[in-house]
This record gives C-alpha cells, structure tokens and sequence, in this order.
C-alpha cells in the first residue's frame, strides 16, 4: 500500500503539472489582462493612466513577457510555497482563501482566533457548501436506489424512476432561480442571498448552525439534485445486477430468508461499483458551485473564480484551478484505496 501510495503521489505531480500548464494557456489566449480589465471596469486610477506607465506596470509584473515565461513564474512561486499575490484583491492568494491564519498568530493571536479566521473563510464557504450537498446525495439517493431495486417494477420504482430522470433533465442555474423566485421571494420560506443574517455575531452557536443550514439549503438542493437522480439510478441498477447473479439464486434457493440475501449479500456487494462514482462526485459539486454561488451570492471559491475570470486575475485563477486539479487526483486515488477496503480481493500493484 505504501509503496503504491508513493507512485501515485510521483505521478500525480507532471499530471498537475500539465493540467497547470493547459490552464495557463488557455488563459492567456484571452484578450486583455488586468490591467486592460480594471480600465474596462472603470476604476479611475487604471483609467487615467497614460500610456508610459501603463506599459511600465505591464513590464513590473511580467505581463509583457510570453506566456511560458510568465508560467515559468509562477512555477517559481510555487515552488517557494506560496501562491503568489492577487491583482484584484492586492493581498497573498492564500489570505483571500483562508483569511490568513498565520498572520493572526504571528501577532500574538490565540489558536482559537486563527481558526476562526478560517472557518469564516471562502475556501471553509465552499467546503461546507459542498459538504452539505453532498451529504444530501448520498442520505437520499442511495437508500432510494436500493429500495427500488428491492422492489422492482412496483409503484416506488415507477415513480422514483419518472421524478429522477425529470430532475437529471433541469439546468441547476434554472432551477435555481425558480427557487428563488418561489421559496425566497413569494414564500419566504428561506433566504436566498449570502451565507449569514444580519445580527449573526450575538446569535448563539445554535442559533449560527441553523442560520447557516437557512442559507445553505436552496444552493446545496440546486448542487445536489442532478447528481442525486444520477446516483439513484446507479445504485438501483449496481444492485440489479448483483441481485442477478448465480450466489443469490443460490442463497436463495438453499433457504436464506430475502432479508438476509437482500442487505447481507445484496447491499455490500452493490457498493462496490459505487466507490467508482464516488470519486468524481466531489470534483463535480466543485464545479458547479461556480454557478451556483453566484446566482445564490454565496461567499465562496467558486464566486471569487467568476470575479477573478472577469478582473484576468492569473494568481487567483490559476490556485484556484491548482486546488481542483488537487481535488479531483485526490479523490481518484481515495477511492482506489477504497477498493481495497470495500473487496478484499483488489490488490493495489
């Protein structure tokens, strides 16, 4: 396992590399820079700026340089552990994702201030975003795939069957905004905008859970349907097909009640298929919830990436793509080690 651990981690480094490299690319193939982007938005010192010192700002900071040079750059900053410095935010890249933790300790703060810094951070917004719908995913839709595998062609099937595919067919984006308008404008069920009340320092760390699960729900129910329908029609077919294969005929056919063939040999053997799935979910919710925080106004990642896209911020744009590149090699290899633990009969070589 060790061993197999280290090649993985070797490999994953040219992966991220060449993911890094076509993202920086890409990037630099779009009109424009950030400067030419602040003058586009109109901030008044950018636009006043004569032409002389317009290119001198270029020349300071690289930009004039051709794209593998400057990415050679910021492989270099990298490399010193830090992730560069943010145009639009003018602060490290890393106090816009994690509200600068070392600093608060630096200054004499306690280790309870420093997590605080963190938790009230846009990476700790997305991660519990994201955490929540995922959470909802699994709770919902892999005991509503089995049970109707359980009970195949009855009424629960039928109707789960017809629900989920009309899900699975609806943009999130749209759905987001009906919600919006229903739940949180005619309703008022639940708020819409941000991810806390006003009023939400006096609150009482009950009060702060719940306010925060208010605000998370619609984003969270728009990240997590569609991959819901998808994952209950996965575990109900992953079921199915182990339901049908010739140890259960025998199980059952030697006496063994459907309880036990069902949850004893049926469930556990059904799982298996699913850890293949499992490891592209949290990449995927990643992902969309660029969209889904900014329709929802959520303070998080995928929020600050639109604006960083917008402003050509490179440093914020390009760590931002370093973590999912990370997150998705990551959740890869978690679930080949789950594979192990899942059947024993996998061996990692």
């Amino acid at each position: 396992m060790l061993s197999y651990l280290t090649r993985r981690a070797v490999l994953m480094v040219p992966t991220v590399l060449l993911i890094t490299a076509v993202v920086f690319a890409v990037m630099k193939l779009a009109p424009g820079n950030p400067f030419s982007a602040a003058q586009a938005s109109g901030e008044a010192a950018v636009r006043q700026m004569n032409p002389q010192d317009y290119q001198i700002l270029l020349t300071r900071y690289g930009l004039d340089r051709p794209w593998y040079v400057q990415y050679g750059r910021w492989l270099g900053t990298l490399a010193t552990g830090s992730l560069g410095d943010s145009f639009s935010e003018r602060r490290p890249v890393s106090e816009v994702f994690f509200n600068a933790p070392a600093r608060v300790l630096a200054e004499g703060g306690s280790l309870r201030s420093a997590l605080n810094q963190v938790l009230s951070s846009k990476f700790a917004a997305t991660l519990f975003l994201n955490a929540l719908a995922l959470f909802l995913m699994v709770v919902v839709a892999v005991p509503a795939g089995f049970h109707a595998a359980a009970r195949q062609g009855g009424w629960f099937d039928r109707a789960s069957s017809a629900a989920l595919y009309v899900l699975y067919s609806l943009p999130n984006f749209w759905v987001a905004i009906l919600l919006i308008l229903l739940v949180g404008v005619r309703l008022q069920w639940l708020p819409f905008i941000g991810m806390r009340s006003d009023g939400f320092e006096a609150m009482s760390a009950a009060g702060k859970a719940w306010d925060l699960l208010k605000h998370a729900a619609l984003p969270a129910l728009c990240l997590s349907y569609g991959g819901l329908a998808f994952l209950s029609r996965f575990a109900r077919g992953a079921l199915l097909d182990v339901l049908s294969q010739d140890y259960i005929r025998t199980a059952r056919a030697k006496g063994v009640s459907e309880a036990a063939v069902l949850y004893r040999h049926g469930l556990r053997n059904a799982l298996i298929p699913l850890l293949t799935l499992s490891g592209i979910l949290l990449p995927a919710l990643i992902s969309g919830s660029v969209i889904i925080e900014q329709i929802f106004s959520w303070p998080g990642l995928g929020q600050m990436y639109i604006k960083a896209i917008y402003s050509r911020d490179y440093p914020l744009i390009m760590a931002e793509s370093l973590m999912g590149a990370v997150a998705v090699l990551l959740s890869n290899l978690a679930t080949d080690v789950a594979y192990t633990v899942a059947d024993p009969r996998v061996r990692l070589e």
